[in-house]
């Protein structure tokens, strides 16, 4: 089993997603919400906007637009709420087949912390953590936001991408993977993640 986040959100211990091409064939991991976030120390705060959000309460299963993914042909089987564990907040995870039958995920996840020096203590913990590659930071998006690939063959081509991103006391992180019988480019992948990232940023109220 091949973790591909820990450290809450900045978040999650993506654990990812148990995929299996419509033949059943090899799993790949679940994606779960992560372990308890850092322990307050007394750093200066990063630098940033100076917001303040609060996602607890948010239902991103209703709120986050698919439309991004709709040239994927992929079919929602599943919408799965879920509670970070790193933080309090929201989270949502889309589970999906393509039209071959293979399984395609969307996790969504939004922490909001006591300030934006704990944000900042989260996101770069899983900076520190993620086995995923690094694929450089991400602009305009936040106060900081980087970006994360992968490609695998667990039986079938896996392709993942993830962005997570920082804005005052906000810790954000949008995960997408698509199997199928050849890798989905990352480029198609990162343009979505990164439409998706920007749209629940806006959806996220501030407090």
């Amino acid at each position: 089993m091949r973790r591909v986040w820990v450290g809450g959100l900045g978040a999650l211990v993506v654990v990812l997603f148990a995929a299996g091409c419509g033949s059943g064939s090899s799993d790949v991991p679940t994606p779960t919400t992560g372990p308890a976030a850092p322990e307050t120390t007394g750093s200066s705060a990063p630098a940033g906007t100076g917001r303040t959000y609060d996602a607890v309460g948010l239902d991103l299963c209703a709120r986050t637009d698919l439309g991004p993914l709709a040239d994927l042909s992929l079919t929602v089987e599943r919408r799965e709420p879920k509670q970070p564990r790193s933080a309090p907040g929201a989270a949502c995870l889309f589970e999906m087949r393509t039209r071959s039958g293979h399984q395609a995920s969307l996790l969504v996840e939004a922490s909001t912390l006591g300030s934006a020096d704990e944000a900042g203590r989260l996101y770069r913990a899983t900076q520190d953590v993620s086995e995923m590659n690094p694929d450089g930071a991400v602009d305009g998006v936040g106060d900081e936001a980087e970006a994360f690939a992968q490609q695998s063959e667990p039986g079938f081509r896996y392709a993942e991408y993830m962005i997570h991103t920082r804005s005052g006391n906000l810790v954000l992180k949008v995960w997408l993977a698509v199997g199928g019988t050849a890798f989905t480019p990352k480029d198609v992948l990162a343009a979505k993640v990164e439409t998706i990232v920007k749209a629940t940023l806006s959806q996220v109220p501030e407090s």
